[in-house]
């Protein structure tokens, strides 16, 4: 059998080294840079996703419970695991196009903040819900006076 072996010379080591510390303007300096940067846009999109995840979650989860405490209040009924799910699943779906419409009404108001009106707008075509909503406010109102 034979194995390879590599002798290093410290002096071609050292005149290696210093050869390419004399090549290197800056360039090895600013490749680290970036790649820094870029691992650390990777990281902080990882935080949002995982953020973005855990509200998902949380809102699934409490979805769920509220649908099945309604539904045992009328009767007993219990809700088996599938229907749960599905119901979560609506819910986030509802939420997502909730975002997405009151963002849009904050943009076409050419403002970064969703308002009040905004939330009125969306609810103008569900009676029951802008009700909902009214009731809601008017008692943030009192609780926060």
């Amino acid at each position: 059998k034979t194995h390879d072996r590599t002798v290093v010379y410290p002096e071609k080591e050292r005149m290696n080294s210093e050869t390419n510390d004399d090549h290197d303007d800056g360039k090895e300096g600013e490749r680290g840079d970036r790649c820094r940067h870029a691992t650390a846009e990777r990281n902080e999109r990882q935080k949002e996703k995982e953020k973005e995840q855990l509200i998902r979650d949380k809102v699934l989860v409490d979805s769920i419970k509220k649908a099945e405490l309604e539904a045992k209040e009328h009767d007993g009924v219990n809700l088996s695991p599938q229907v749960a799910s599905v119901l979560g699943e609506l819910v986030l779906l509802e939420s997502e196009k909730l975002a997405f419409d009151l963002k849009a009404f904050a943009k076409h108001r050419n403002q970064k903040t969703i308002a009040r009106k905004d939330v009125e707008l969306f609810a103008r075509r569900r009676e029951n819900l802008l009700e909902c909503i009214e009731d809601a406010l008017r008692k943030e109102n009192v609780a926060t006076k």
